[in-house]
């Protein structure tokens, strides 16, 4: 008698949680449907019109936000200064760097004349500036018929 009535007791439980489980499937599968109320809206939308003007301005930082140390400032260099006021009277000219594939001997310079950067090679000329010669560290143009050395920023 005692073994009957585990396995009464053991179906009544298996049969409770199987229909608790077939119940939470059937109201998943067909919800209630509740009713929507519809509400008369009066109220036009009328949005604020903002009429101030976001502005903003970039600042240098003197620290390294990331290290916490002071940042490198930028030296211009005094040479390439001094000569563009002397002799290049009405042409600001930089050197930035040399652009060349190693497959190839072509070399390819980055100079910047009045803040306009152009890719010269040997020979040409941008800006009634001729590219004379050049290296990894310094180019010689020639600008108003004279020959200038300028070093590489």
């Amino acid at each position: 008698m005692k073994n009957k009535s585990k396995t009464y007791l053991l179906l009544a439980a298996v049969l409770g949680v199987w229909g608790i489980i077939g119940y939470k499937i059937i109201s998943g599968v067909s919800p209630t449907i509740s009713e929507v109320k519809q509400e008369n809206f009066d109220k036009s939308f009328n949005p604020k019109v903002n009429t101030e003007v976001d502005t903003f301005s970039i600042q240098s930082l003197e620290r390294d936000p990331f290290l916490g140390t002071l940042s490198r400032k930028q030296k211009t260099s005094s040479s390439s200064i001094t000569q563009s006021k002397n002799s290049l009277i009405n042409a600001k000219i930089t050197y930035r760097g040399l652009v060349k594939k190693q497959s190839t001997s072509d070399k390819i310079y980055v100079v910047n004349i009045n803040d306009h950067q152009y890719l010269l090679k040997i020979g040409q000329i941008a800006d009634s500036v001729q590219l004379i010669k050049g290296n990894e560290k310094e180019i010689i143009i020639r600008y108003q018929n004279k020959n200038q050395t300028i070093k590489r920023q």
